[in-house]
This record gives C-alpha cells, structure tokens and sequence, in this order.
C-alpha cells in the first residue's frame, strides 16, 4: 500500500510539473515583444501613411480639407475682431486718421504701441484685438498681416476718386489657391473658370501710419467678382503677380 501512495504522488507530481502544463514567463515576455513590435509598426505606417497623404513638406503644399476649413475660419474670426477694434477705437472718440497698428512683433513702420494706446487697434487700452501671426499652411511664402489706408474695394462706402473714398484693408499675401477659393465660397464669390479672378490694378502694401492715400483698387476687370465685398481673395494681376493669391479685409469703408 506504502509503495502504490508514493508511486501515485510521484506520478501526480510529474504531471503538475509538465511542459505542456508549465507555461514559462520567458514565453510571456516573448509574446509581450512581439505586440509592441507590431504597435511600432502600425504606428511607422500611419506616419508614413501621412506623409504620402500630404505630400510635399513645402508651405501651404498638401493641407487636408477638415484643416484647410479650420484655418478659413481662424481667418474670418481675426478680420472680424479687427473691424471689431476699429469700431471700438473710433467708438472712443478717434478719428480715422488716429487708428494705429503698433506692436512691439510688428513691423517699426507701424510707430509704437505706447504712443496713445487708447488708439492702438494691439493694445487693451485701444481696441483690445490680439497681435496674431497668420495660420500656420496658408501661405506659399511666410509673410505678416498688412494693414493698409492706399485701396478702395468698388461698391463699399462713397464712391469716387478722392483720398476720402480710400477704405482700410488689412492683407493676408500669398496665400494658398485652396484657402483663396474657399474663402471666395464662403462669401459667395465666384471663382471664374475655379480659379480666383485676378486683381485688374496693382495693390498697395504699404503700412498704415494715419493717412488715406488712394493708390489702387482691388477689382477685376470687369468690377463683377468683388464689388460690394468686404472680405475675399483675389489673384495677383501683376503687381502682385499673376498666379499669386491675396485675401483681403475692409476693416473701415470710407
């Protein structure tokens, strides 16, 4: 009886101990390694995935749709809080001539942000808009806001040739054919052919230190696309070039 107890415990004991039983942790940390050798991967390929998606890496090249709609707003948004500011400048008790668009990230020509900042469109005191530097993938070329007192858009306040029907615009240059298009579709503008029409006159950059100089339009030739327009893009007919595209603001019609 003794001998047939030990052989049955000895018999038991082999079974327990098994290695189709016994499962090493050598082996867990093997199948371990393996998913996340696979996560990695996925993760390589999504990225890579992306990449081909996009395509070129150069500025304004290959912005998705869902990103391209999101910068259109961000930019509407800021055209709306800078003619937001100028009311409220002008609300103050400011002239026209008095609005100023200092900013210490600002270009110099744009004078200084503590000089009257009850006028300043950049500081709390004035017009309490944000200094912002364009989105990030709308432009072809890297180049600030422009705010400018040399243009008149046809169809917005007086109409004429005088200095008093010049209105204050601020510019986005270069941007994107894309955003150029959508921002014309978003203020139901057409773009003849699906391209935007082009400017017929050369348009002012230069800064706004207080006087209203009337310089250029911003039409195009047939003044159809942007008469009466407060907000668009229109391309280069010359200077700028044909082929580039510039959104524009009427932040104040005169």
């Amino acid at each position: 009886m003794q001998i047939k107890l030990f052989t049955f415990i000895s018999t038991t004991k082999q079974l327990e101990i098994s290695p189709r039983a016994y499962s090493s942790p050598y082996n867990s940390k093997s199948e371990s390694g393996n998913v996340l050798i696979y996560i990695l991967g996925a993760i390589f390929l999504l990225g890579l995935l992306t990449i081909v998606v996009k395509g070129s890496d150069s500025p304004g090249a290959g912005i998705d749709q869902e990103t391209l709609m999101i910068r259109v707003s961000e930019v509407q948004a800021y055209g709306k809080e800078l003619e937001q500011a100028v009311s409220y400048i002008l609300a103050g008790g400011h002239s026209e001539v008095d609005i100023r668009f200092a900013h210490p990230d600002a270009a110099s020509a744009y004078g200084d942000i503590i000089d009257d900042p009850t006028r300043q469109i950049f500081s709390r005191d004035g017009g309490g808009a944000k200094f912002r530097a364009p989105p990030s993938d709308i432009q072809t070329t890297t180049t600030p806001w422009i705010f400018n007192g040399e243009n008149v858009v046809n169809g917005l306040g007086t109409t004429g040739t005088a200095d008093s029907n010049v209105d204050l615009v601020a510019l986005l240059m270069n941007v994107t054919q894309d955003f150029c298009i959508s921002i014309n579709e978003k203020n139901s503008i057409e773009n003849p052919a699906g391209v935007p029409a082009q400017d017929q006159n050369a348009v002012s950059i230069n800064p706004f230190t207080g006087n209203y100089t009337r310089a250029n339009h911003i039409v195009d030739a047939g003044g159809i696309y942007f008469n009466g327009k407060s907000e668009g893009c229109f391309q280069g007919g010359g200077t700028p070039a044909v082929g580039t595209y510039h959104y524009y603001r009427v932040l104040l019609a005169r």
